[in-house]
């Protein structure tokens, strides 16, 4: 009769821990709060229904046609396969496994999770690693996980998949499995009842941000680019909404040198503008003294790391040339690679710089992996720094503009100067898009030796 009264206690505690969940997430979205918020406040929830060490969101993006996750709580165990190098370098890089699991999206029927979405079923998972949609292999981080998975669904419509983990080898039991199936089935009237009050605020929203892009703009983007006995620089940003996510930026560094930045944060619009310009401000304040990029990265990281939501981070290029030309060397912190056509060949090469995003680790590994590198050059050589908005622009196919095409237009553009290099670029991707909206902000900025 205890052991009953005791059960009886547990499911009363789970169905009371349901509603207060609910409570926050209805207080959340009453409140106008931002769909990250939302995010965090389900998957924290998710974990404490069933005492899960941590738990996972993901949402389906319609455009892209992929599972994204949306928030994955620190202790939460990872739930799609690791790909053999990722285990190796997790072992003794912490930073690892959080930033691959925090990128990387998952198809529709995909493993387990993307079989928990296709089938719009609840699946009460006793070990992952014997589960036939499993598609990993044996490693540490995975040796004993039990988890609930459940799909988010707002009518018939599937949102996402909800899932609770923990490494144990005791299965979670049926009344914990219907708790969180109760919990998933009403998130996901939630999220898509928010979806729906957001598409409808759309026309509000682009309001606000037609009287704050013009200032945004003017705050962020440098008038014109300098002028320097050693080189002839031209930049341009092409944003794909009111505002832009790039930006770059020309910094005075002492007397005989200058700084250029070229950064790209992960979202768009006005949140994505706000980080660009606290990435901006940062950085020119830690760029003035001194001539080491991965420095400058390093004090832009540890600033910002703690004011960036867990779904956002930044790439930035940094490099420091001498006034006189005699130098360049550039730190990358996770940018797409430069690329520089040398006058002697003809040829274009890619710069092969070390670095993670600002924002994925909070100092240690960043710094331990972002190096300084010295690019020779040549009068007459040209250095290119782009935004994935050029390379991974689309066209009417759905087909990219590639990183090939880039390096063809450049070669050819190059030896008539930095602003052909540019001109050339944008009206090419320009003509590739066709008809097509930008999907992404394109920003370059090109360095040609004198």
């Amino acid at each position: 009769m205890k052991l009953f009264k005791e059960g009886d206690a547990r499911r009363a505690s789970r169905r009371k821990r349901v509603f207060d969940v609910l409570q926050v997430v209805g207080d959340a979205i009453q409140g106008g709060q931002p769909e990250s918020t939302l995010h965090r406040l389900i998957t924290q929830g998710a974990a404490t229904v069933v005492e899960a060490e941590g738990a996972v969101l993901y949402l389906l993006d319609e455009k892209a046609g992929v599972l994204v996750p949306r928030h994955c709580t620190r202790d939460c165990p990872p739930l799609i396969a690791l790909p053999e190098r990722i285990v190796n370098q997790a072992k003794t890089n912490a930073g690892t496994l959080p930033s691959f699991l925090r990128l990387h999206s998952i198809k529709p029927g995909e493993g387990v999770v993307g079989s928990v979405f296709s089938n719009l079923k609840e699946e009460n998972v006793p070990d992952l690693r014997h589960h036939p949609k499993f598609e990993g292999k044996a490693n540490p981080f995975q040796q004993h996980v039990a988890a609930l998975m459940a799909p988010l669904k707002h009518g018939a419509r599937g949102l996402g998949v909800l899932a609770a983990a923990s490494e144990r080898t005791k299965p979670f039991s049926p009344h914990e499995l219907e708790m969180f199936d109760a919990l998933a089935e009403q998130c996901g009237f939630a999220l898509g009842n928010a979806q729906a009050h957001q598409e409808a605020g759309a026309k509000r929203k682009l309001e606000s941000e037609l009287r704050n892009a013009s200032e945004i703009q003017r705050i962020l983007l440098p008038e014109k680019a300098p002028e320097t006995s050693g080189w002839e620089m031209a930049a341009k940003n092409v944003p794909a909404r009111l505002v832009s996510g790039d930006y770059y930026d020309f910094v005075p560094v002492g007397n005989t040198h200058i700084g250029v930045a070229i950064a790209d944060v992960c979202g768009k619009g006005i949140p994505a503008a706000l980080i660009t310009a606290m990435c901006r401000s940062v950085l020119r304040s830690n760029a003035r003294e001194t001539l080491s990029p991965a420095a400058v990265l390093g004090a832009v990281n540890r600033n910002l790391f703690p004011d960036i939501r867990e779904d956002m981070f930044i790439t930035v290029s940094y490099a420091v040339l001498a006034d006189d030309g005699s130098s360049l060397t550039i730190g990358r912190a996770g940018h797409t690679p430069p690329l520089v056509w040398r006058k002697s060949t003809g040829k274009v090469e890619v710069i092969s710089a070390p670095g993670v995003a600002v924002g994925v680790d909070k100092g240690s590994v960043f710094e331990r992996i972002t190096k300084d590198v010295p690019i020779p050059m040549e009068s007459g050589d040209v250095l290119l720094l782009y935004t994935d908005g050029v390379n991974e622009a689309v066209d009417h196919k759905e087909l990219e503009f590639g990183e090939e095409r880039i390096k063809t237009i450049f070669a050819l553009a190059a030896p008539n100067g930095a602003d052909a290099v540019v001109d050339a670029l944008c009206d090419a991707v320009k003509k590739f898009i066709g008809g097509e909206p930008q999907s992404d902000d394109i920003t370059l900025v090109v360095i040609r030796k004198k």
